[in-house]
């Protein structure tokens, strides 16, 4: 414990450690020379050295504390090691499974017979087998063996891996949605995951404007022939009904990618479909044709490093996209499309703040072509610019029905403050444009040049913290409307979703 009274540290000296040196030691510990001296902060001190000694194969690792005084208000602490040989993993053995293989759950595991042993492993493998999804329980302990070896012993209690699913659900973008699949977890063993699903949504608020029918088929496979990589392949069939016209869209989409350390992921990403237009608008037919064919491969790149996959108060969160449309015989269009977001999530004195910016750009590679209807943007909603409907920002025929845009750009500001448990009371700042490009023109045309070429709203929201994410009730106000004599009710919107803006 520290007092007023307590002495400071003069010297911290090290005795018996032979392969680490004293100054990496001294680095790690949370006293330092010249601090007062607590005898808490020693006794954890020595566990961390202890630690350091463990990570590095020294099972056997004894540390033990002596305190000098030097002078009425100084003392030396002397952190006397005993080593101990090198250990090495004897043996993995695995208990309890039976859907998912030996071999599977070693991969996962990531612990190898004549590896030097570490402590740190052990808590990285139990987080690695937890994560994927596979098991309910996990138990991992670990007893010496003769000739300084471990024997690494797992039980492991597994969850089902076939089930049925379904729900009804409401959300600002869908409307109304309902849902029927499958799910396999692991279709014909090495984990393969094989998800289908039929989703019905939009069918009360507007059908003309909000109806949509999806038809969908994924399988994933974590480890592609048994390397680092991952594989996932889909195929969906999807019919909607929109203000400016209806379609009918076959798309087969396909991936590989791989995760770089504990925060960054990117894959290499390839789309090819089908979509036929049918009672399009006579101002959108003009740039879109009855049926299209989009061929196109690109990266993604994400880094996530927020504390909370649900609820994050700390950290970033950073995506990207580049795609190649192209014709080759398979594509209509030659196009180019980049998108980017990023946001940062911050808490000071239990207020969570956030700020987040997205910009997304397509375009035709000759500027005399046009990018079809389907494929341009629209803005306004839950996860763009708040108080806005869906689809209410941006170009608009003589009719009235939305023909969307070339680029966005949009900022996000939050701050967010627990109310009671789980529940949580938002304010956000929302602004946001949308932009096109005419005929002949070589990019789309974007003016940002202040503030007041954005469009905002803002207002309050509740969020409730369940196992499935966030749930978010928002209300939203324009501040600056293209029709500023709009009463207060054709200024407002209210946004209902599932998950962080980011």
């Amino acid at each position: 414990m520290v007092s007023s009274s307590s002495p400071s540290i003069h010297a911290i000296e090290f005795k018996g450690n032979t392969t680490i040196d004293s100054p990496a030691l001294e680095k790690r510990l949370s006293i330092k020379t010249g601090s007062l001296f607590d005898s808490q902060q020693v006794s954890f001190s020595r566990d961390v050295l202890e630690s350091i000694y463990r990570d590095k194969g020294y099972a056997d690792v004894d540390v033990s504390t002596h305190i000098a005084v030097v002078s009425p208000g100084e003392v030396n602490i002397l952190f006397r090691i005993h080593e101990g040989p090198v250990y090495h993993v004897r043996s993995v053995t695995v208990e309890g499974n039976e859907l998912i293989s030996t071999r599977l759950v070693e991969r996962d595991l990531g612990i190898a017979p004549n590896q030097v042993f570490s402590q740190t492993q052990i808590y990285d493998a139990n987080k690695r087998l937890f994560l994927s999804g596979y098991f309910e329980t996990i138990d991992i302990h670990y007893t010496t063996a003769p000739v300084q070896q471990i024997d690494i012993h797992v039980k492991v209690k597994e969850r089902p891996t076939r089930y049925a699913k379904g729900g009804f659900g409401y959300g600002t973008e869908t409307k109304e949605r309902l849902s029927l699949g499958y799910e396999d977890r692991n279709f014909f063993g090495h984990e393969k995951q094989l998800d289908a699903s039929a989703v019905y949504s939009g069918f009360l608020t507007d059908p003309r404007k909000y109806r949509t029918t999806i038809l969908q088929v994924n399988l994933a496979q974590p480890h592609l022939f048994d390397s680092v990589y991952e594989g996932q392949t889909g195929v969906s069939e999807e019919w909607d009904d929109r203000e400016a016209y209806n379609d009918r869209t076959t798309a087969w989409k396909s991936s590989v990618g791989r995760r770089f350390g504990d925060h960054i992921t990117a894959s290499m990403r390839y789309r090819f479909q089908g979509t036929e237009i049918t009672s399009i608008d006579p101002s959108a037919s003009t740039t879109t044709l009855p049926f299209t064919n989009v061929s196109a491969v690109g990266p993604t790149f994400n880094y996530d490093n927020t504390n909370d996959p649900f609820l994050p108060t700390v950290g970033w969160r950073i995506s990207g996209l580049l795609e190649k449309g192209f014709t080759l015989g398979l594509g209509s269009i030659n196009f180019q499309r980049f998108e980017a977001r990023a946001g940062r999530f911050d808490t000071f004195h239990g207020l969570t703040f956030f700020a987040g910016l997205q910009y997304a750009m397509v375009r035709p590679d000759n500027p005399n072509d046009s990018i079809p209807i389907f494929e341009r943007y629209t803005l306004g909603g839950a996860n763009t610019v708040r108080g806005y409907e869906e689809q209410e920002i941006g170009p608009r025929d003589a009719q009235g029905n939305v023909l969307g845009g070339n680029a966005i750009m949009v900022g996000n500001l939050e701050v967010r403050h627990q109310l009671y448990k789980k529940l949580w009371g938002v304010w956000f700042l929302d602004g946001g444009q949308i932009y096109t490009e005419a005929p002949g023109e070589a990019w789309p045309y974007i003016q940002a040049k202040s503030s007041g070429d954005f469009l905002y709203g803002t207002g309050p929201g509740l969020r409730l913290n369940t196992p499935v994410g966030a749930v978010r009730l928002e209300l939203g106000y324009k501040l600056n409307p293209s029709n500023p004599d709009a009463d207060f009710l054709h200024r407002t919107a209210i946004d209902f979703s599932l998950g962080e803006v980011f």
